[in-house]
């Protein structure tokens, strides 16, 4: 997910737009300096002129040969510029002058030169070294109209030609042109095409029609998308194909390069598909600033993609800017992003979204057999159920982003994640990606965490600092500072670490904690109590068996009855309201409005439909009231009568 251009291979482009339009002053100032013919004496062309070719020559001047007023053989026709120094040289092997007025030149050569002689780079402004060639061609000294045609190449430098069919000079309408194709060779770069013109008067070159640019590069140019392939495999070098339908233009004055019309760029898999293509360099016309795709862009690479309404490659960030309003989109079968603005960095191995945006994928719910929380183990049993996919969505109001080595997602922000019934709001979300198929594999949600669970009748909701969630797992963790809470139904638990399942009605609290929740009565005029749980080391809940288990130092608080315990058990009706306790080891329970009566047992089960609790000791229950002790097997609390009675026969400490 990331985007690489290195500013030596585009370069070449740059070398273009520069000799391209130098070429087009040059050729211009051709005809404003100051020219005379002399004869050369040691021609540049190494042609030997012999008598057969000057006869050769002569027939292609029919019928005009009675009008040629002279012959040459070596032209030398140089240019020179206001200060007197020599600009350009026109040669030519043999060379006609026909009435004073055209010269028709057989091998003419023109050259450019450079008028800086320091050794330092030329000025953009000034004519470089700039050779044309053709096998003949023809200038009217009245109307500097030029024209060459047959085999032109024009060499802009040491590794660059331009090859036309011919080439024409027409200064009425300031333009230097060929109808015919257009072929641009350089070091690892071609461009072809149909048509090619330079305006004079703005300093424009094109190629019309059907422009083709080809680079070799063994690098990620162009494409936003990263391999995960070995460094051999990148290394290897491949074709990059620039195709438009429209034209190529390079615009001297804004210092831009733009392919027109059904843009296509390639390499290997990976296609980049836009209106228009620009390609703006620095003033000096030697790097690149940006290389920007508009209109209707798509990227692909066969499995992931990109659509927005512009592409931007930013050559000192060094990442790709997708935008669109009101969203641009990347997504592959897994993954969709969906933001107006997504940044890609291929060579930092990262993507970044710094607006609100949308991220949707799959998770694999695959079980895992082993558990390294031993509580877990048996509570969260793995599930026997095959491989299931499930569609997760992920939203934002910040930013994201996502770092290609770790394989980790960070949203920032206002984040909100859905899952089938299940909702996720939390003030900072880092996702986990499964690096074999790029699924989800886990989520650690910080800061302000609400979670909503939607139920057929009701809905379960946790609160905390912290929660994290595996796919391989089939619970969620859920840890507060100091406490978590979850809300189920009628339950209110209260823990540093809460652990409950989403496919199963299973809690699992760890360390101390509290329970609140609603108790049962069978009459239907009684207004329900509500009954607070306190432990010290931890609470199991199992909704299959509506049974809850609570550990060390257990507190149970009912209106003004009080119950502690080392071990409690408590069991829930079908609408999830406590409908009996069972108090084990060193069991004390205390009512007040039982004449202040208080118990001490092993064993205490109380019974809250009925409200009636029977205390039990090894070997004696005691019961304490009014300063006497009294000592039985059994005793019987009956709270709704708010009696005491006992079973077996008692005794008595009166104090």
């Amino acid at each position: 997910m990331a985007f690489t251009i290195k500013r030596r291979r585009l370069v070449y482009l740059g070398i273009i737009i520069i000799c391209l339009l130098i070429l087009a002053l040059s050729i211009s100032g051709l005809f404003r300096y100051t020219s005379y013919i002399k004869r050369e004496e040691n021609p540049m062309l190494k042609e030997i002129i012999d008598e057969d070719s000057k006869r050769k020559q002569r027939l292609t001047q029919v019928p005009d040969t009675k009008d040629i007023t002279q012959e040459i053989y070596g032209l030398y026709l140089p240019s020179y510029d206001e200060n007197g120094r020599e600009v350009s040289v026109i040669r030519g092997a043999y060379t006609v002058f026909l009435d004073s007025t055209i010269y028709r030149i057989t091998k003419p050569e023109i050259e450019f030169i450079s008028t800086n002689k320091n050794g330092s780079e030329n000025n953009n402004n000034q004519p470089r070294d700039v050779v044309i060639t053709s096998d003949f061609g023809e200038i009217d000294k009245t109307t500097n109209k030029g024209f060459l045609y047959g085999n032109v190449i024009t060499r802009l430098g040491e590794k660059l030609k331009l090859y036309t069919v011919d080439l024409k000079y027409l200064p009425d309408k300031k333009i230097i042109n060929s109808d015919g194709s257009v072929t641009v060779k350089g070091e690892q770069m071609k461009i072809t095409g149909t048509g090619f013109e330079i305006s004079l008067s703005d300093s424009k070159a094109s190629i019309k029609n059907d422009p083709e640019m080809e680079i070799e590069s063994d690098r990620d140019d162009l494409f936003l998308f990263s391999d995960k392939g070995t460094v051999a495999n990148r290394n290897i070098a491949e074709t990059i194909f620039i195709r438009a339908s429209g034209e190529l233009v390079f615009e001297n004055k804004n210092k831009l390069a733009t392919f027109h019309d059904n843009v296509r760029i390639s390499k290997g898999k990976s296609t980049i598909f836009a209106d228009k293509l620009s390609v703006p360099f620095d003033s000096e016309l030697e790097s690149l600033k940006k290389v920007i795709a508009s209109g209707n862009v798509l990227a692909s690479d066969g499995a992931r993609n990109a659509k927005g309404e512009k592409l931007t490659w930013d050559s000192e960030k060094e990442i790709a800017i997708l935008e669109d309003d009101p969203v641009a989109e990347f997504f592959d079968d897994r993954v969709s992003i969906t933001a107006s603005r997504i940044e890609f960095s291929k060579t930092h191995g990262r993507m970044d979204v710094p607006v609100s945006g949308q991220l949707t994928t799959i998770v694999n719910l695959k079980s895992e057999k082993k558990d390294a929380i031993k509580e877990t183990k048996i509570i969260f049993a793995s599930s026997d159920k095959g491989t299931t996919y499930e569609n997760i969505t992920i939203n934002w109001k910040g930013k994201m982003s996502f770092h290609q080595n770790t394989n980790q997602a960070i949203f920032e922000d206002d984040v909100v994640v859905n899952k089938g019934k299940t909702t996720l709001y939390c003030g900072k979300l880092l996702v986990t990606f499964d690096d074999e198929n790029d699924t989800l594999e886990q989520m650690e949600a910080t800061k302000n965490i609400h979670l909503i669970e939607r139920k057929d009748d009701s809905f379960r909701e946790a609160r905390g600092e912290k929660l994290v969630w595996t796919s391989t797992k089939n619970y969620i963790e859920l840890f507060g500072s100091p406490m978590a809470s979850v809300s189920d139904g009628d339950k209110q638990i209260s823990a540093p670490k809460i652990i409950f399942s989403e496919a199963e009605n299973k809690v699992f609290a760890e360390g101390k904690g509290n329970l609140l929740a609603k108790s049962h009565s069978e009459k239907e005029d009684k207004v329900f109590e509500f009954i607070e749980i306190d432990w010290n080391k931890e609470m199991i809940y199992n909704g299959s068996n509506q049974m809850a288990n609570f550990y060390e130092m257990v507190k149970v608080n009912k209106g003004e009855e009080k119950l502690d315990c080392d071990r409690l058990d408590v069991f829930f009706n079908d609408k999830d309201r406590i409908r009996k306790i069972t108090a084990f080891g060193n069991v004390y329970i205390a009512s007040p409005d039982l004449d202040n009566t208080e118990g001490l047992g092993t064993l205490l089960v109380w019974d809250l439909t009925e409200g009636l609790a029977v205390l039990t000791g090894n070997p004696l229950a005691e019961l304490r009231r009014s300063g006497a002790r009294t000592f039985s097997e059994k005793i019987y609390f009956d709270i709704n009568s708010k009696r005491v009675h006992w079973e077996g026969k008692p005794h008595w400490k009166i104090f």
